[in-house]
């Protein structure tokens, strides 16, 4: 058998760097404000856009209705949002930011912006634009030449969708994040 140098493999380091991130995100938010990654994300989209459904915020985060359920349940429990019958079509539920939750977002986003800083320490700008362009790159080109199921793109608001998926950030807002 061939030997593949599978460390020194692009996915494997943009992986094994994500779920990093994805780590000191959680363990950040976790200490300073109490709530978890996956909470993270969801108000993201709602700060996006308050009233979301249940399925936009799912097919946002590229995750099965039956994983949400007990994140959405907790976050309702600990007062973070409130569900709210679609009056268009019952069978949704919307999903809306609670006050509690509009009081903590500002240091939500301090730990996300402190993560990004610590993220990005002693890299020039112009690595870090480069790395997200050259990032931006290799998703389109396997989107556009592999064909796989990416169920969280196509689904979500325009605007959630900028800000949670690689291949809707412009250079513009490159420039303007650390990561």
């Amino acid at each position: 058998m061939e030997p593949y140098d599978y460390q020194n493999s692009m996915g494997f380091i943009v992986n094994s760097t994500a779920k990093m991130f994805v780590k000191a995100l959680d363990s950040e938010l976790r200490k300073s404000i109490g709530v978890t990654f996956s909470q993270w994300k969801i108000l993201v989209m709602l700060s996006i856009k308050d009233g979301t459904t249940q399925k936009e915020i799912a097919n946002g985060l590229g995750l099965e209705g039956a994983t949400l359920i007990p994140i959405l349940d907790k976050m309702e429990k600990d007062g973070l949002v409130v569900r709210k019958v679609d009056l268009a079509d019952r069978r949704n539920n919307r999903i809306y930011r609670t006050e509690k939750a509009e009081n903590l977002w500002p240091a939500m986003v301090e730990s996300a912006l402190k993560m990004r800083e610590i993220s990005v320490r002693d890299i020039p700008s112009t690595h870090v634009t480069i790395t997200r362009d050259s990032l931006q790159k290799i998703y389109r080109n396997l989107e556009t030449h592999v064909n796989v199921n990416v169920t969280n793109e196509s689904s979500t608001p325009a605007a959630a969708a900028s800000i949670l998926t690689p291949n809707k950030i412009t250079s513009t807002n490159a420039t303007n994040q650390e990561n």
